[in-house]
């Protein structure tokens, strides 16, 4: 066997460097992975109460996720269909089969995040006629945040131990007369410990899934990659190619960085960030162990000993400097310094923070007491140091399960669904359309500008200030919903609330303020549009006199009269079928009805004045380019003729 050994050791070398290889490129393929998945908002929303049971559960995420048929449960039980997903993954849609009936209903979902952690939550709403009282919100946290905690902490361990025993051999050669006596080699332990906790954490990422199926995503592939990083450091360290592991035990690394939360701030900086502060942290506490226990092995040694631990000193002041600096870099790109005492992650980080202080006092003594020539080395305080980096590594699993602070500010990729039925209103301050649509718990306020190039480049800024039916006044916190779009969440109260608003579109377009009014509740009303749609088509000829203009600091425009008939007025309009997307009923005005409609994909508000008989007295429509107002003269003969 002695002399196969070598033939059979070179195959083997370069069969681990080719899967190694392997194994780096389908790491460099494909989008890195974020941090954990954060439930945004909901349709019916959280805590809610809707008039009438809905069609669909919507869910929309800061990013997008993976989901599953039974990723959603009704309680009381209800049937659901098949999930569908959009926006890029971010919002998943669940058809609701039957009506639900009156009550509180509470939503329980689970997601997989595009890190390979299972996050999951719920919340409540409620169907009824009279809103219902609920203050549980909506949650979100990691499912199975122990065990998850537990395989972590030992997947860190088992890179510390097999990095620490490669850095203990590269210490020992710069030892002259360096003692024949070794401890024993915990690698193939540690590599297979390792590679059971990448298959734990595979299983927990796969959960019901089939394996074909986790293979498909990134965070199955991510942790699929980590365990055969564990398995081919195993089978390197089982053919004494210990060196070769360091090429797999790297991909593994890397894979962790793809997951980590400092990716989802800086999607290159960030695994950067994480592989240096990773790989440092596992070569400090890895080296520190075997260096400690190499010296009970050398007992009697004293110079040898003292010269080991001289030399890892200096190797654990470069990777102190490499642990702290990344870490408080990562640490400023997740945490705002408000949020570090007022939240878990930023809790668990300042203890973290504070035992790596901890740590580099108790490396100073021991350094402090090497530099003595005559003094005893400095066993205890190194232990003590190996302990506290042992509950540093433990730390360090605990953040990877904890959810960073959002910036409650940082703008959406796209506007959140609404909730019940809307409230449209729009209106032009310069240049600039506004359309708005109130619904349940929410305000989306959408700005655009006359189209010229690209017009994403535009910087849109709108502030707002509510008054309520009551009188008394705010400002409202706006947060960006893409481009154009502000979102924020707004509990109306009953009457009519105004809006002022002040809104810009970079130096190019004129801006301004402007005003709406939000009547709450809503009150969809299909049945009046098609009442006045056929009270029109029964109109003869009548004069229409129109303002028209682009830029409302200017003025409404020049006013034009045209003679036109009911059938020909409606031909050109876009409720002349009958139908809009959003009807809704606003409070009479001097005796007539009012109605409002909206047309969201082409950012049309429209606002009509009815006369007693449905024919349009007055409109008020809001294009993306232009405002036109318009006022309705009926002949006499024609009011005469209805009368009788």
């Amino acid at each position: 066997m002695t002399v196969l050994a070598p033939t059979l050791r070179r195959p083997a070398a370069a069969l681990l460097t080719l899967a190694s290889l392997v194994l780096a490129l389908v790491l460099s393929t494909g989008a890195p992975a974020s941090a954990h998945a954060t439930l945004l908002f909901t349709s019916p929303a959280a805590d809610a109460t809707v008039a009438d049971s809905p069609a669909t559960l919507v869910l929309v995420f800061d990013q997008p996720v993976g989901v599953s048929g039974s990723a959603v449960r009704l309680e009381p039980a209800a049937g659901l269909g098949r999930p569908t997903r959009s926006q890029g993954g971010r919002t998943v849609t669940f058809p609701v089969r039957a009506k639900l009936a009156e009550g509180v209903h509470t939503v329980e979902w689970q997601v997989t995040a595009e890190d390979g952690d299972v996050m999951t939550g719920s919340y409540r709403f409620a169907i009824g006629p009279r809103t219902v009282a609920l203050a549980s919100g909506q949650s979100t946290t990691a499912k199975d945040p122990v065990p998850t905690t537990i395989l972590r902490w030992l997947l860190f361990t088992a890179l510390t131990v097999l990095l620490g025993e490669a850095a203990l051999n590269r210490l020992a050669t710069r030892i002259p007369d360096t003692p024949s006596r070794r401890a024993r080699s915990w690698a193939l332990p540690a590599a297979l410990v390792g590679c059971a906790a990448a298959l734990g954490l595979t299983a927990l990422v796969i959960g019901d899934s089939s394996l074909r199926s986790a293979v498909d995503t990134r965070p199955g592939m991510l942790s699929l990659i980590e365990v055969a990083g564990f398995a081919l450091a195993a089978v390197a360290v089982a053919e004494r190619r210990r060196v070769w592991a360091l090429v797999p035990l790297a991909v593994v690394v890397i894979a962790e960085a793809l997951r980590a939360h400092p990716q989802a701030e800086q999607a290159v900086a960030g695994p950067v960030l994480t592989f240096a502060h990773l790989a440092a942290a596992a070569l400090w506490v890895g080296a520190l162990v075997q260096v400690l226990r190499t010296v009970v092995a050398w007992r009697g040694e004293r110079a040898a000993c003292r010269a080991l631990m001289l030399a890892y000193a200096q190797l654990a002041a470069w990777l102190f400097a490499a642990v702290v600096t990344s870490g408080v870099i990562a640490a400023l790109l997740l945490v705002p310094l408000d949020d570090l005492a007022t939240t878990t992650y930023g809790q668990v980080l300042l203890a973290k923070t504070g035992a790596v202080a901890l740590v580099a006092a108790l490396a100073y003594t021991a350094r402090v007491r090497l530099r003595r020539p005559t003094g005893a080395l400095p066993h205890r305080p190194a232990r003590i140091e190996a302990s506290v980096l042992a509950v540093v590594l433990a730390l360090s699993a605990t953040l990877t399960v904890l959810r960073a602070p959002a910036d409650a500010n940082r703008p959406l990729s796209f506007a959140p669904p609404t909730t019940g039925p809307v409230v449209p209103a729009g209106t032009r301050a310069g240049e600039i359309g506004i359309s708005a649509r109130a619904s349940t718990g929410q305000l989306v306020i959408e700005l655009t500008a006359p189209q010229a190039g690209d017009a994403s480049k535009l910087s849109y800024g709108l502030t707002a200030t509510l008054a309520d039916p009551r009188g008394s006044k705010r400002r409202l916190g706006l947060r960006g919903c893409g481009t154009g779009c502000f979102y924020t969440p707004l509990t109306w109260r009953k009457g009519t609330s105004n809006l002022t608003l002040t809104a810009s579109a970079g130096e190019e377009w004129a801006g301004g303020r402007a005003g709406l009014a939000i009547t709450w509740p809503s009150r969809p009303d299909a049945a009046l549009l098609r009442e006045t749609v056929a009270a029109m088509k029964m109109a003869p000829r009548f004069t229409l006199h129109e303002l028209v203009t682009s830029n409302t600091a200017l003025g409404l425009g020049d006013l034009k009269q045209l003679p036109i008939t009911g059938r020909e007025f409606l031909a050109a309009e876009p409720y002349g079928s009958g139908t809009a997307p959003v009807t809704t009923r606003l409070p009479d005005e001097n005796g007539h009805r009012r109605l409002a409609l909206a047309y969201p994909a082409e950012h049309t508000q429209l606002d009509l004045t009815l006369d007693e008989r449905g024919r349009i007295l007055h409109e008020t429509l809001t294009a993306p380019n232009h405002l036109v107002t318009r006022t309705f003269v009926y002949p006499e003969t024609d009011e005469d003729d209805h009368g009788h």
